[in-house]
């Protein structure tokens, strides 16, 4: 493995919608039989024509050999425990279990809410608590099992215990506006506790998500050109399908998630 990243990552291939705009290389008709590319789709393909990946194994390969993962070293230091796989039933569950719930006073809520959590996991750490429930480290292949959820759910779990351990107090869940009270949680810690276990019943968990029953594209500006799927559901990025390779370095984004790992 070379110790060298060189390159860079597209956000990202599937339509996706944010507070900061529309995302996406590609927009998916409403029946999800057509595929249409964006100019930044074509760019990316003609880079990707433009190189030799590696080609190890070789596609056709009579026998399929993948090679291990490295040791952890001074370049590699990357723990080869799998994080959860996101489970965003599991979290919504879990969101509606919780005292004290984000909700941002601002439409552009991205802006605040990392803000936010410093300020929380600071109030939790004055208390006595920790985060590690939603932190996630790669290094040391140790993961929290809130650390797969959305960062406004982790946010709300965060306001949520800091409310519990302020005794409820309602102005420990106002977070200048950006909190409120649920009156649908559970009325003590214990059952709090016992819901948030029963939505989270395995927080290592991984596994392969299964896909939705159906992808709406929103609208992307720039050129663009339509196709049919074919019988994978997606437009081949480079033209030889012997590097396919390359396709690793797009990152299929869903919720935001992006990317979920408390700084």
């Amino acid at each position: 493995m070379s110790p060298v990243w060189s390159g860079g990552v597209a956000f990202s291939y599937f339509p996706a919608s944010s507070v900061d705009g529309q995302y996406g290389m590609v927009t998916i008709s409403a029946d999800g039989t057509t595929v249409t590319t964006s100019d930044d789709f074509n760019q990316l393909q003609i880079q990707y024509n433009q190189v030799s990946p590696p080609n190890s194994p070789a596609q056709g390969a009579a026998t399929t050999a993948y090679p291990s993962c490295p040791t952890a070293n001074s370049t590699f230091v990357a723990s080869t425990t799998l994080p959860p796989t996101p489970n965003e039933a599991a979290c919504d569950c879990l969101e509606s279990t919780l005292s004290c719930v984000f909700t941002p006073a601002t439409s552009n809520y991205s802006a605040i809410v990392g803000e936010l959590l410093d300020t929380a996991c600071s109030f939790v750490g004055q208390q006595g608590g920790t985060c590690d429930d939603i932190a996630g480290n790669g290094q040391t292949g140790v993961y929290g099992p809130i650390s797969g959820c959305d960062p406004t759910i982790k946010l709300s779990y965060v306001m949520s215990d800091f409310y519990q351990l302020s005794n409820r107090n309602p102005q420990s869940c106002s977070f200048a506006g950006n909190g409120t009270i649920n009156p649908s949680a559970p009325s003590s810690v214990a059952s709090a506790n016992a819901a948030a276990s029963s939505c989270i019943a395995n927080p290592s968990a991984t596994f392969i998500p299964s896909a939705p029953a159906s992808t709406v594209g929103g609208t992307n500006t720039g050129a663009s050109t339509s196709t049919t799927k074919g019988s994978n559901g997606a437009i081949r990025l480079i033209g030889d399908s012997n590097a396919l390779l390359g396709m690793t370095a797009v990152t299929l984004v869903s919720i935001a998630s992006a990317v979920w790992t408390l700084a």
